[in-house]
């Protein structure tokens, strides 16, 4: 399974990316929390950037976290299916709003209208 963590440095405009292959979704999180917490600091401490972009598997999500070390890997994993949980859940919102309010195609049959309901 791949994965990938990146981080948008403030400070030198640049991203820094980390990526690799786990043999299974529990690897890659564990690489992932690793790579993460290594890439969202510089050495003397400063922070690169509070928020990182992560893809495990299909699965992809922006986390907080990897920043803070009182925050443990436990806890960072579950923010970080919190975080692809939310993603998943927004676009089958927004894949759901879009075929509400997407008129009908051309040439499509127009529903007639409801003299009843005032149209």
């Amino acid at each position: 399974m791949e994965w990938f963590v990146s981080f948008w440095d403030l400070e030198t405009q640049r991203t820094s990316v980390r990526a690799g292959e786990a043999s299974d979704r529990d690897d890659a999180m564990a690489q992932v929390i690793a790579a993460g917490r290594d890439l969202a600091c510089r050495d003397d401490g400063s922070v690169v950037n509070k928020t990182a972009h992560i893809r495990i598997g299909t699965e992809l999500a922006v986390v907080t976290g990897f920043d803070n070390p009182r925050l443990d890997d436990e806890n960072l994993r579950c923010r970080i299916e919190a975080a692809i949980t939310a993603k998943q859940q927004h676009a089958r919102t927004m894949q759901h709003r879009v075929s509400v309010e997407l008129p009908p195609a051309a040439g499509a049959p127009t529903p007639p209208l409801d003299p009843e309901a005032g149209e």
